[in-house]
């Protein structure tokens, strides 16, 4: 029976991160459509880093300090290495895709071969939800701003991962990245956060492109079909082709898999 493939909305990186690890069995692959860089440095943003303790001027003498009712702020999941934590890193595939022509040569030679395959099978979790995914982050930003900038370049890729993911067995997995902004977090709580959450992840499926590469803009204002010469489709439609959408565990408590 084929896997189903799954849309995710939008997450930050540290939300993907709790994802694959949360969901994933041996053997997963993770495809970040971005630089190194810029993967580490959103990653960074988005965790809050824990601090040593501030020692009122008050408290600065000969005598220790009390510390005895201090309580260290929580550090977030992912900075905490369990043993868990540790032994499914290791045998995630991760790498990186700068651009949409990288992508598409890796998908097509997918799955590599293991350098350093595990001694054992890996079985770290009851059976479940849990299968060999085939995790791709970013693959319509990739696209963005390039000659690929299409209903004809996405789904090229699209079918080439979907291709990859049925030839290897593999559950294909798709999101796109939020930004930590995105919600205005610390400005709204509880059910509002998720709510504009909600609505940014529909906005990105909503979003409308060419139906062919190559297509220019319109002088002036954008208009319903987005401003682009020709007939326009949106990304959703593209992507409901293969994909169900569904709410990640960010959004919600329910089960993204």
């Amino acid at each position: 029976m084929a896997l189903p493939l799954i849309a995710l909305t939008p997450a930050i990186p540290s939300e993907l991160l709790t994802y694959i690890l949360t969901h994933q069995a041996y053997p997963t692959s993770l495809i970040i459509c971005q630089p190194r860089a810029a993967f580490l440095s959103s990653l960074f943003n988005g965790i809050n880093h824990t601090s040593p303790p501030i020692i009122p001027d008050e408290e600065r003498s000969s005598q220790p300090p009390n510390y005895s009712n201090y309580q260290p702020p929580e550090r977030h999941p992912l900075l905490v290495p369990t043993l868990h934590q540790v032994a499914i890193s290791r045998v995630i595939n991760l790498v990186f895709v700068p651009t949409v022509s990288h992508l598409r040569a890796y998908l097509a030679v997918f799955p590599p071969p293991e350098t350093n395959p595990p001694l054992t099978e890996q079985n770290f979790d009851k059976p479940g939800n849990k299968v060999p995914s085939l995790v791709v982050y970013g693959l319509v930003g990739l696209h963005r701003d390039t000659s690929e900038w299409g209903a004809q370049g996405l789904g090229n890729s699209l079918s080439g991962l979907v291709e990859a993911g049925w030839r290897c067995g593999r559950r294909v997995v798709v999101m796109e990245e939020r930004e930590v902004g995105d919600v205005g977090e610390g400005e709204s709580e509880g059910g509002e956060v998720e709510g504009l959450r909600r609505e940014n992840g529909l906005k990105g499926w909503e979003e409308r492109v060419p139906m062919l590469n190559g297509s220019v803009r319109r002088a002036g204002l954008e208009s319903e079909d987005g401003g682009w010469s020709g007939r326009t489709v949106e990304v959703g439609r593209i992507l409901g082709r293969w994909f169900k959408f569904r709410r990640g565990d960010w959004d919600c408590n329910e089960q993204a898999g």
